[in-house]
């Protein structure tokens, strides 16, 4: 699996893929990922198999720098693709861009996708709110996730010295 940037010729691939994955919760276009992936506050992340684009992500960077915090706009890949720790992969990657800034990580995800909301877990992700009827047109419910600012050049919260 190769890891790199998206770009620009990625986005109607990462928009099919969206029609997936994400079909009854408001998928995002080709032009919403042009938007992200020509953003100067974004973090757009691909995992391509050989040629074919197989996963995407994209961190937000919020508020002025020495002072953000960061969300979790999007991961998603290809069912065909899942369980080969792609998802986990791209996850550890926006989190180091984040540990960077010894920032705060905020996402939203649906109440019922328990294997999303396990990872986000397993790397320190708590529930800290409910967002009723949060998805459209699904009306689905999200739960908002947080995962404190970590310290430290490992990332850990330092040794309080």
């Amino acid at each position: 699996m190769i890891y790199d940037p998206l770009v620009a010729g990625d986005a109607v691939r990462c928009a099919e893929l969206e029609l997936v994955l994400f079909r009854g919760d408001g998928p995002w276009s080709a032009a919403s990922f042009l938007s992200e992936i020509g953003s100067g506050h974004t973090t757009c992340l691909a995992a391509r198999s050989g040629d074919l684009l197989v996963g995407y992500a994209v961190l937000a960077a919020l508020g002025r720098e020495g002072d953000r915090e960061f969300e979790v706009h999007t991961i998603g890949v290809a069912p065909a693709h899942r369980g080969r720790g792609i998802g986990r992969t791209m996850l550890r990657r926006l989190l180091a861009v984040a540990d960077a800034e010894s920032a705060p990580v905020v996402l939203d995800v649906r109440t019922d996708n328990v294997p999303a909301r396990s990872l986000y877990e397993s790397h320190g992700f708590e529930v800290v709110g409910l967002r009723p009827r949060y998805y459209r047109p699904s009306m689905a419910d999200a739960h908002l996730m947080v995962r404190p600012a970590r310290y430290g050049p490992d990332g850990g919260e330092g040794n309080g010295s």
